[in-house]
């Protein structure tokens, strides 16, 4: 039995946590998930009872029908993604081993059921989060906004890149006089993370989406000093 009262959430004890999933497990969306988003993964961090819970949300996710899988399943992924708690990851990828195994299942048999490119994207990084996909577990849902705020790797430029049009665009955000640059796809072999996430992609019939993507998955330039880079590199 798990002692709720000794762990920690975002606010301290985690006493009302079992509430909470008691409730969310009748709910498929809604306040009791944005709750239990707050005590659980706050902006990014997690706590004890984040790793706690991982049995309840594999659970839920593996049980319920495909339209109510996405609640339970991106908080377990973002609880599995996170670097800022208080344990080594792999030491938590260790221990919940079998869930993350559900989870992954659950998650690749969700991949068809997405109805739009921002659902495939969302199902996609909790795909990565259950394989260790580097930052893409955290950080693929960017290319669903107009903009990605960036860091140059090389000088610190704040950057910002349009995601919108049929090229990427680059600009700095503090200096405005300086040339845009654009993004350059490159091709990345099958066996890399990257190159995972653009077979997937296509596997779906999202080739629009696999475009797109693949100029993300691609080589910058920085504006102020002309460094090329990865976008996975300044992402924190």
């Amino acid at each position: 039995m798990t002692e709720w009262a000794s762990l920690q959430g975002t606010y301290g004890s985690a006493e009302q946590i079992p509430g909470l999933l008691a409730a969310a497990a009748d709910a498929e969306d809604g306040e009791v998930w944005d709750e239990l988003w707050t005590h659980l993964c706050h902006q990014g961090t997690v706590y004890s009872a984040s790793y706690a819970a991982l049995p309840a949300l594999a659970r839920m996710s593996r049980d319920r029908e495909p339209a109510g899988r996405s609640a339970p399943l991106h908080l377990a992924a973002s609880i599995v993604a996170a670097t800022d708690g208080p344990e080594d990851p792999v030491d938590v990828r260790r221990r919940y081993e079998r869930e993350i195994a559900e989870l992954h299942a659950v998650a690749t048999h969700n991949l068809p059921y997405a109805t739009t490119d921002v659902d495939l994207l969302y199902g996609l990084e909790a795909l990565m989060a259950f394989e260790n996909g580097g930052v893409w577990q955290r950080d693929l849902h960017r290319l669903a906004d107009d903009e990605v705020e960036v860091d140059c790797p090389s000088c610190d430029e704040h950057l910002v890149l349009d995601v919108t049009g049929p090229v990427f665009r680059m600009e700095s955000i503090a200096d405005g006089s300086l040339p845009p640059t654009l993004m350059t796809p490159v091709d990345h072999l099958a066996t890399t993370i990257e190159g995972r996430l653009l077979d997937l992609t296509r596997a779906h019939g999202r080739e629009p989406l696999s475009a797109r993507m693949q100029r993300f998955f691609g080589r910058a330039t920085c504006p102020a000093c002309h460094a090329l880079f990865h976008l996975a590199q300044p992402f924190p």
